[in-house]
């Protein structure tokens, strides 16, 4: 058995190291019988028709962010509703035990079973322009992103202008004004080479972290027999603590390198502010979007968080 997994980012990036940290395990496990072929850089189409190649059964696997997959179910919108997270241990939380399960459920729904959840940190907003450092400083700015309707909504609550692009399309877009900005971690940022589509500042703005969950065809899992079940379950889970370990590791370097490079790196002077627009705003337009207010609460219930009034 061969197993093709698609990938929308470079290899030396968080989706190389789950890619890669999967296969290891696979074709070690099963002495070379399954073999895992790993397609980066969009090279089997963007996010968007991988995912729909996985949901027929045509493409085994495909690690793509959550907001690409939300379309596909929009009750994973849950996790791009804006500071839904704080910090890393509580992305952490929210995407293994319970919290995780409530998840895959979802996912399964849709045709998807999550492997991974993996790690790329905040989604730091990035401009060609001028540095943000207030809400303020959004207006008149043009944005990159995912064809999602929360953050189409927090983009607007918090004054900029979003347009959807595909990802595949993102670096041109940049390099050719139609946008003026998107965002992304940093580790994602250095491996795309967004320095050279006009980026030259980023602010660390903490309104969604970024998931890229490995998901397989459970058309496909469904045919496999229980113990390469098991053995894809396992690899998963491990791959999931790789890539935790190498953002914890690499995405302070990762800062730097582009600092050292021009990069002009901000922190919010207002972040109270984005919180609000975001829990008046985006929340309450958004919440049957994602579910309703049950299926939200009994996810941050999951999650040892309050529950949202």
């Amino acid at each position: 058995m061969t197993l093709r997994i698609g990938a929308g980012d470079p290899e030396d990036s968080e989706m190389g190291v789950v890619g890669n940290t999967f296969k290891k395990f696979i074709e070690e496990k099963t002495n070379g019988k399954v073999k895992v072929e790993l397609f980066f850089n969009a090279s089997l189409g963007d996010e968007t028709e991988c995912l729909r190649n996985v949901q027929k059964g045509t493409l085994p696997a495909t690690i793509a962010g959550i907001a690409n997959i939300v379309p596909f179910q929009s009750k994973l919108g849950i996790l791009t509703l804006p500071y839904l997270f704080s910090n890393l241990d509580e992305v952490v939380a929210g995407t293994n035990g319970e919290p995780a399960e409530i998840l895959n459920k979802y996912a399964i729904e849709a045709g998807f079973r999550v492997l991974t959840w993996t790690y790329t940190d905040f989604r730091y907003i990035s401009n060609s322009k001028h540095p943000i450092e207030t809400i303020d400083d959004m207006k008149d700015l043009k944005f990159r992103v995912p064809q999602s309707a929360v953050l189409i909504a927090a983009y607007k609550a918090f004054g900029g202008s979003p347009t959807p692009i595909s990802w595949a399309e993102t670096f041109t877009a940049l390099q050719q004004g139609v946008v003026d900005g998107q965002c992304y971690g940093y580790i994602g940022f250095r491996a795309n080479k967004f320095i050279e589509a006009n980026q030259k500042y980023i602010s660390e703005v903490h309104y969604t972290y970024q998931l890229q969950p490995l998901v397989m065809s459970e058309r496909v899992f469904r045919k496999m027999d229980p113990e390469l079940q098991a053995l894809v379950i396992e690899g998963g889970k491990v791959a999931q603590q790789a890539v935790l370990e190498y953002q914890i590791n690499q995405a302070k370097a990762a800062k730097e390198y582009l600092i050292s490079q021009g990069v002009v790196v901000s922190e919010l002077k207002d972040e109270e502010k984005w919180k609000k627009a975001a829990f008046e705003k985006v929340w309450p337009e958004m919440m049957e979007f994602v579910g309703g207010i049950d299926a939200v609460n009994t996810y941050l219930k999951a999650c040892g968080k309050p529950e949202f009034k």
